[in-house]
């Protein structure tokens, strides 16, 4: 779960006259979101405008950003294709900006429209919509001659760059700009960790965190299955989650079903001022995301967030995740549909606090250097 607010950096000097076009911008949540928006401050203030979908309690955000918003209802509720509605306002905006390049976030349906605008084009990737992208013959056909007409591709990781290279699309065209976390790490709340500590019931815990939306694919169930026979080692062992979504019922009731309901908190609704504590609570953090057909973990900001707080992680072995997490350097790297091994890492990183130290603290430095967002922006200045 990555902080809303883009990270305050340098902006590249000079570029072309910039239209992004995403239906994922904040104050929507979530990866993709936070990704662009993070990206676009990275970018020359004078030189991008932002086309995003219209959503509620925009003001908060765009008042903050130096570059251009423009809102609209980009998918169509009355015609066929939706996407096209999205066309003639981008051609208008184009026309009226004297824009020289567009950036699409979501091959499809938005590349659809940068093959029809005529304009170079660069391409931003994330993971699944490159899976999506592939469902069918038709969505590859178009996928691959999208991407074969775009200027240059950005990815979020090497696993989103190599399903790319599947499509036969030349290397060098390709470039890899990983996400940054974003979030606070000096001075923490004391007063505020205290709060938390005393509702949650946390005095005298170990304690193990996930953060991320409720879904199959974030593996937290099979966190759960491990409990049982972690918690005969660990007995005073917590489990908080940190997250929303669909699949909060049926984890309640897994963990009800194992004997393990005590031991599981779901912290829904946490503020990102408040996850800062979170993490700084946390012994160690857990997300052992796997694939679900083309649903898989881009990358998996989360884990560099947790990495920040010289946390050790515990990550599937799956999607963009080995881009994020070095096994056996910043945290433990597991087959995620295996419970003997989710729950093997969990208490080896309890049962040896010198190596769970170790892989925290490496974890901190390698952020520090590698992931941060004006380093990352610095690949692709020259093509922007």
């Amino acid at each position: 779960m990555n902080q809303n607010m883009p990270a305050k950096g340098g902006s590249a000097s000079g570029g072309r006259k910039t239209l992004l076009i995403t239906i994922d911008f904040p104050p929507q949540t979530g990866g993709v979101a936070n990704y662009l928006a993070n990206f676009c401050q990275n970018l020359p203030d004078n030189k991008l405008v932002v086309l995003a979908n219209k959503v509620e309690n925009v003001h908060h955000f765009d008042g903050h950003q130096k570059y251009k918003i423009i809102r609209e209802n980009l998918l169509s509720r009355y015609f066929w294709p939706k996407w096209l509605r999205t066309y003639f306002i981008a051609r208008k905006i184009i026309r009226e900006e004297k824009i020289e390049q567009i950036i699409i976030s979501h091959i499809l349906p938005m590349g659809y429209i940068a093959l029809m605008l005529k304009l170079p084009f660069i391409i931003i990737l994330h993971g699944y919509d490159i899976m999506n992208a592939q469902k069918s013959s038709w969505k590859k056909y178009w996928a691959k001659k999208i991407l074969s007409k775009a200027r240059y591709i950005i990815v979020n990781s090497h696993n989103t760059q190599k399903q790319v290279l599947k499509l036969s699309i030349p290397e060098n065209k390709i470039t890899i700009v990983y996400p940054c976390p974003n979030i606070k790490t000096e001075q923490l709340n004391e007063h505020e960790k205290q709060i938390i500590k005393n509702e949650l019931n946390l005095h005298h815990k170990k304690i193990m965190i996930s953060v991320g939306r409720l879904t199959p694919r974030k593996g937290f169930d099979k966190v759960i299955e491990a409990l049982p026979e972690v918690i005969k080692q660990i007995p005073n062992l917590v489990y908080i989650i940190v997250g929303n979504g669909p699949d909060r019922e049926r984890l309640e009731k897994l963990a009800e079903d194992l004997k393990v309901r005590g031991n599981l908190i779901i912290a829904e609704d946490i503020p990102n001022s408040n996850l800062s504590a979170f993490y700084d609570l946390a012994n160690i953090f857990i997300m052992p995301a796997r694939q679900i057909g083309e649903d898989i973990e881009g990358f998996g900001i989360v884990y560099l967030e947790a990495n920040l707080f010289s946390k050790p992680v515990i990550a599937g072995r799956s999607g963009g995740v080995e881009d994020a997490v070095l096994d056996g350097q910043t945290g433990i790297l597991v087959n995620p549909e295996s419970v003997q091994e989710i729950g093997s890492a969990i208490l080896r990183l309890f049962n040896d606090p010198e190596l769970a130290n170790k892989l925290g603290i490496q974890g901190k430095e390698r952020v520090l250097l590698e992931f941060q967002w004006p380093k990352q922006i610095e690949k692709i200045k020259n093509i922007l």
